[in-house]
């Protein structure tokens, strides 16, 4: 553990300003607001103009007009991005849009590629050999209909879902009402059948019942209203499966009992055979160096075009992801121009991406989030994690680690400032550096496990992310005087760790993740940082925040948030939702519950290679990028 107390300053102190690098260096801005989603059906009188499957609901619209001044401040921005993401695309000829190799990269091998578990180094084929319902685009407010044609809100409780139609799995075999209905049912039952899985369970939790009622027809029915729903379907997730190479294929993870009283054997499928998905690429290649996705020649007609959908399939021709464990060898092979896509740039790295013609390195909206969850096995006391909140040295990180501009994160990412509005000043008041108190508090706090060593632990990721725990661990350890340690290992290993439950305490203290210098939104507030203190999902799953808690008053505290984050998921007007959404960040940070948000960049960076055309910059870091049958290689 380094214990020089200017080591933090000397590490980040170099001679560079964001003004007077972007004066230099013509780096591009992209301007964006996300705006929370409502319903829509497709319907082709409105082909002319967007389909109507991407209109807004009320809902929608009310939520737009909270964000149009932010919009506007930005649009020349996003103008300016617009034309250097796509220079004279309309005047190449169709023809030339077509072929080429994507080259992308990730850190390590994936640990399966089910939808239904797990969403770690998998996006890549999850994202582009599966067919889903339809993407959305915050920045546009936008759905773009891909597996399904149309969907109706019939009643508060009703969701009801039109499948495109000829549309196959890679077998052959037809996709059917039938197999949408069994690829989304089977999400809850493999929830409870693991224990928990990567998937987001508020985005099914209200769900009594996916319906096949017809060859061309799936019906939702919902125990209770959900704000949400229509956006969280536009994930990966809800992918659609064959059921058949599933019963053939599979492997069996264990029985559930079903609410009718009866049981239920449910299967994982993580190698995908030939015929378990419908996207527009085949997976041809995975091992210990990569993967590799293939066209699939028979991909279904996509009539009629949408926004990022091309009617007759997507342009690029292959896809290969290569395994580079560490982000300093990425760096160099995306300077070296073997890669198209390389990650969010640090500040203080920019410099090495200047005068490169073969990069071009975007300003991105800030919406990043560096976390530090804690165990509620041990933090049980509510004195102990605020004596974890008043011990952070706030402004020394952001001098040390947010040399071009930081600021403080609420619970909520700012990229939704219709339900985000809690300002820096507020947020000041909960996120402040007291060493004083944060001893009295340690000192005073109930620890049925007393933490003789606190361990930080984290994934082996960029430097940045080391030196965030690091940092972290310094802090406490100065500010507590007691002794601290940081440990790190490969994503994967850390992902099982996190969500161990074998045990009512983990092996860990602190879980850092996050490096806070970029990151998006899908529109939801629960996917823009709240599930990190949602007991029903990563507070149940990774940090023993739970209402089956053994410890009386994480318990009970649970079921308190559980209840707050119910009555805002199901409240569909926007200023009353975001009045409830306010209550429950303060009641996040009066309790510092489950997670702490550290400082973020203020200012964001992505690399992508000049050749990339039409590729959603603004959405790229959505979850929706990978999913752009639009994008093409300028091979020029």
């Amino acid at each position: 553990m380094r214990d020089n107390e200017n080591y933090w300053q000397r590490l980040r102190r170099r001679p560079l300003s964001r003004r007077s690098f972007l004066v230099g260096s013509g780096v591009a801005a992209a301007g964006s607001a996300a705006i929370l989603a409502g319903c829509g059906d497709d319907d082709d009188d409105d082909a002319a103009a967007a389909p109507a499957a991407t209109q807004a609901a009320a809902a929608t619209q009310a939520a737009a007009a909270a964000t149009e001044a932010a919009a506007e401040e930005q649009a020349a921005a996003a103008t300016e991005a617009a034309a250097a993401e796509e220079p004279a695309s309309e005047a190449e000829p169709e023809a030339d849009k077509h072929g080429g190799t994507l080259r992308l990269w990730k850190t390590g091998e994936d640990a399966g590629m089910d939808p239904g578990i797990f969403h770690v180094l998998n996006t890549e084929v999850t994202h582009a050999t599966m067919t889903q319902p339809y993407t959305y685009q915050p920045t546009k407010n936008l759905f773009a209909m891909d597996g399904m044609t149309g969907f109706e809100q019939v009643d508060p409780t009703t969701l009801v879902w039109s499948l495109r139609p000829g549309m196959q799995f890679h077998n052959g075999d037809p996709v059917t009402s039938e197999a949408v209905a069994f690829s989304f049912g089977r999400l809850p039952k493999l929830y409870l059948a693991l224990g928990g899985t990567h998937v987001t369970s508020s985005g099914f939790d209200f769900v009594d019942e996916f319906e096949a009622a017809d060859e061309s027809t799936i019906v939702e029915h919902w125990s209770r209203p959900n704000a949400d729903a229509t956006v969280y379907r536009a994930r990966h997730y809800y992918s659609f499966l064959n059921p058949r190479m599933i019963e053939e294929h599979g492997k069996f993870e264990s029985a559930v009992e079903l609410p009718d009283g009866t049981t239920e054997d449910m299967y994982s499928i993580h190698d995908l055979p030939e015929g378990t998905t419908s996207g527009p690429y085949r997976l041809v290649e995975r091992n210990a160096t990569g993967t590799r996705l293939e066209r699939w020649a028979d991909y279904h007609k996509h009539t009629p075009a949408d926004d990022g959908f091309v009617e007759d399939g997507p342009y690029i021709d292959e896809w290969q992801t290569r395994i580079i464990p560490d982000q300093v060898g990425a760096k160099a092979a995306f300077l070296a121009g073997d890669l198209d896509v390389f990650a969010a740039v640090d500040p203080l790295e920019l410099p090495e991406f200047e005068g490169q013609d073969h990069v071009t390195v975007y300003e991105v909206p800030a919406g990043g989030r560096a976390s530090q969850g804690m165990d509620g096995g041990k933090f049980h006391d509510k004195r102990s994690r605020q004596a974890l909140q008043k011990a952070f040295d706030y402004e020394g990180f952001i001098k040390a680690i947010r040399p071009l501009g930081g600021q403080l994160a609420a619970p909520i990412s700012d990229l939704l400032p219709h339900y985000q509005k809690l300002s820096q000043q507020e947020l000041a008041t909960w996120y402040r550096h007291d060493p004083q108190e944060a001893r009295a508090l340690w000192a005073a706090a109930d620890f049925i496990h007393p933490i003789e060593k606190l361990k930080v632990f984290q994934y082996t990721g960029p430097p940045l992310q080391h030196e965030i725990s690091d940092y972290v661990a310094q802090s406490i350890a100065t500010s507590l005087g007691i002794e601290t340690e940081v440990e790190a290992v490969d994503i994967n290993s850390w992902a099982a760790r996190a969500n161990d439950q074998s045990q009512d305490v983990k092996d860990w203290d602190i879980l850092s993740y996050g490096t806070g210098d970029s990151g998006g939104t899908t529109g939801l507030p629960n996917d823009s940082h709240l599930i990190n203190y949602d007991p029903r999902v990563y507070g149940y799953v990774a940090f023993n925040h739970r209402a089956d808690s053994p410890r009386k008053e994480i318990a009970e505290d649970s079921v308190t948030l559980i209840g707050m984050l119910e009555a805002q998921e199901a409240e569909t007007d926007v200023e009353a939702r975001a009045e409830i959404l306010t209550d429950v960040q303060r009641w996040i940070l009066d309790n510092h519950w489950c997670n702490w948000g550290l400082p973020i960049s203020s200012v964001s960076y992505y690399g992508f290679s000049s050749r990339m055309r039409d590729f959603g910059l603004n959405d790229w870091l959505n979850a929706y990028g990978l999913r752009r049958e639009s994008m093409w290689l300028d091979r020029s």
